[in-house]
């Protein structure tokens, strides 16, 4: 028994100390580590598709891993592209715009605070504009300031191609630091954990394609302006959970309210359609084999990286929940299940 504590003691201090070094890192070192973590899920998503290049065409990993990234490049920069051409001259228009716009919200603000006093909460009305763009720069200071959000997601991507490339050595090293008796559990968790990560990415890849194209098609046929635009950015922050979609509603509302007031209702019209659309048909086919992540626990998560990584902590905030979530029933439950039974047993 006396064995038993002091085993359990050196535990405690090994534990508190980890927990130690780990905080100093979250404080001190966050930006690398952000990239780090990001590079991590990266290299995890393309290690598949890296090894069926290997044992399709037999070519070393390294020169797999470049015409991987040519392919990505080429793939996604294509797509980009083609969507800048499309919606060019509705985002030059809304930035030429954008002035004009500015000042019709202020004067609508100010006739609301006229007419009804006591709507302007602490002057929240009248200063609109100088509170969104306090919020949109700690939204993108976050954790980038002196180290460049580019360099970020550079280091980031080269960690993920490193991380694709070796991806079996450093499956093999991280085993190899669990006791003997953990190994084949810890094995068991890491691919679980894998898969999860590729079928999230594939499936938020797969959403924010089909809402994307339903929101623009949808505003296009109530006559909203910048109907492409606020289609493309519904389908690019839907990455982001619940945040992504209350960020272009609002925006897209006050772009709409300051052009054509009456058309607003027919704009939250679309936008509510299609995300019963996403809840109840998107999601329950694209997101079947993921588990769900509840709510509650995402959202006070995701404000948590927000605060302490900016818009790229709140970017990883889904992926990396669910991989928590993961090691929680999976490791932890057990764990506990297994302690409370032998100390059941050692009472009786």
């Amino acid at each position: 028994m006396a064995e038993r504590r002091r085993r359990d003691a050196i535990a405690v201090v090994n534990y508190v100390a980890l927990l130690g070094l780990l905080l100093t890192a979250l404080v001190f070192v966050k930006a690398i580590l952000i990239s780090a973590l990001i590079g991590i899920g990266i290299g995890t998503i393309l290690t598949p598709a890296l090894m069926w290049l290997q044992r399709r065409y037999r070519i070393p990993r390294v020169v797999s891993a470049i015409l991987l990234v040519a392919l990505i490049v080429a793939v996604f920069g294509g797509i980009g592209y083609v969507i800048f051409l499309i919606g060019e001259t509705q985002l030059a228009s809304l930035v030429e715009r954008m002035p004009d716009i500015i000042s019709r919200l202020q004067a609508r603000a100010g006739g609301l605070v006229d007419r009804y006093p006591w709507f302007d909460v602490d002057g929240a009305l009248s200063n609109a504009p100088g509170a969104a763009k306090l919020v949109g720069a700690k939204l993108f200071h976050g954790a980038w300031s002196g180290f460049g959000l580019a360099g970020a997601l550079v280091f980031a991507f080269v960690i993920g191609l490193y991380t694709a490339v070796e991806a079996r050595y450093y499956r093999d090293a991280l085993v190899g630091a669990f006791p003997p008796a953990r190994r084949a559990a810890a094995t068991a968790f890491f691919a679980e954990a894998a898969r999860t990560i590729r079928l999230w990415f594939a499936a938020q890849l797969i959403d924010m394609a089909i809402i994307g194209t339903l929101t623009s098609i949808g505003l296009w046929i109530v006559g909203v302006d910048y109907w492409l635009l606020f289609g493309v950015l519904t389908g690019v922050l839907g990455i982001i959970p619940y945040a992504g979609i209350a960020i272009v509603v609002v925006f897209a509302s006050l772009v709409t309210m300051a052009s054509n007031l009456a058309l607003v209702p027919w704009l939250l019209a679309v936008f509510f359609i299609t995300q019963q659309i996403e809840s109840h048909v998107v999601l329950p086919l694209v997101m079947r084999d993921r588990a769900q992540l509840p709510a509650v626990p995402l959202l006070v998560f995701m404000l948590v990286m927000a605060s302490w990584g900016g818009l790229l902590g709140v970017l990883m905030a889904p992926a990396l929940f669910a991989v928590l979530l993961l090691a929680y029933r999976r490791l932890y439950l057990p764990a506990l299940e297994r302690r409370q039974a032998a100390d059941s047993a050692a009472e009786g």
